[in-house]
């Protein structure tokens, strides 16, 4: 794991709702909210993924949350979805379910550092 539990770097994402001295809080809204959503609804098909079996689908999903993730700088969230994407094949699946488990709850701490950080944005 490169970072601790919920650590983003929204530097990245930040520099691109910058221009000169004024910030563009409706683009990181948007931005955030895009990321947000997207990602609930990707989780979500994950456990159902696995719940059916669907090796295939949760291997996708995770390598969206990876990217996303990378996009975002949520660099746990990028590892552990890099992880289950690469396991989603030869992992037995009561260890798929727990990889899950673990991507949700980052996911969780994600939001929570997204909310410290810029409350209204979300």
């Amino acid at each position: 794991m490169r970072s601790h539990r919920g650590a983003i770097d929204l530097s990245n994402i930040e520099a691109v709702c910058q221009t000169g001295n004024s910030f563009n809080t409706a683009l990181l809204r948007e931005l955030l909210g895009h990321f947000v959503q997207q990602n609930r609804e990707r989780l979500e098909q994950a456990s159902n993924a696995v719940a059916a079996g669907n090796r295939e689908a949760l291997r996708d999903l995770a390598h969206a949350v990876k990217g996303s993730a990378a996009l975002l700088g949520a660099g746990r969230l990028h590892d552990l979805a890099f992880s289950l994407e690469h396991r989603a094949e030869p992992g037995p699946l009561p260890e798929l379910k727990s990889a899950v488990n673990r991507l949700n709850g980052e996911f969780k701490a994600v939001l929570h550092a997204l909310r410290a950080r810029h409350p209204k944005s979300l």
